[in-house]
């Protein structure tokens, strides 16, 4: 199932249809100089086909954009 639009703000990522939230967490010095991480979860049912799994964790809401538009996401099929 190929992404259709791509996703340019926060905002246009906790409202697609596939995306179960988006959190901020506090995590200082994790990546480099960053104090803060970002996670984001798909529904249930889908996931990133490239990866097998259903979250992305990186240090800035920019580099969350570029992989989940660079990522096709499918529908799970194996019961989970």
């Amino acid at each position: 199932m190929q992404k259709t639009k791509k996703m340019s703000s926060l905002k246009d990522l906790q409202n697609h249809p596939m995306v179960d939230y988006v959190e901020r967490e506090y995590n200082p010095n994790v990546f480099d100089d960053y104090t803060h991480t970002y996670w984001l979860y798909l529904k249930d049912g889908y996931w990133f086909q490239e990866e097998e799994i259903g979250l992305i964790h990186e240090p800035t809401i920019a580099l969350v954009l570029s992989q989940f538009n660079s990522m096709t996401i499918s529908r799970r099929t194996d019961g989970f």
